[in-house]
């Protein structure tokens, strides 16, 4: 098993800040999120939801080992850091 924080750069990967949507607990080719409490300010200009959507595209995507698609993914956006196992 292998956990990874799944973290948001709502002004680009380029600025040091970043918000923490959740972890994604990859078990191989399985993956389930559990998603962080997010103040909306944090996220903006973006939407919760639209974001979650992305980010559930994002770990489908990275079958079949989700782990190592996410750690792994060029995004502007998006970026993963294992945390756990």
């Amino acid at each position: 098993m292998r956990i990874l924080e799944a973290r948001f750069h709502p002004r680009s990967k380029s600025t040091p800040s970043y918000v923490v949507v959740g972890r994604v607990v990859c078990h191989g080719a399985r993956a389930s999120l559990e998603l962080e409490t997010v103040r909306s300010h944090s996220l903006e200009p973006f939407d919760w939801e639209g974001l979650l959507k992305k980010l559930e595209c994002l770990i489908e995507a990275a079958h079949p080992d989700p782990a190592k698609g996410l750690l792994g993914l060029k995004s502007e956006f998006w970026s993963f850091a294992e945390v756990g196992a």
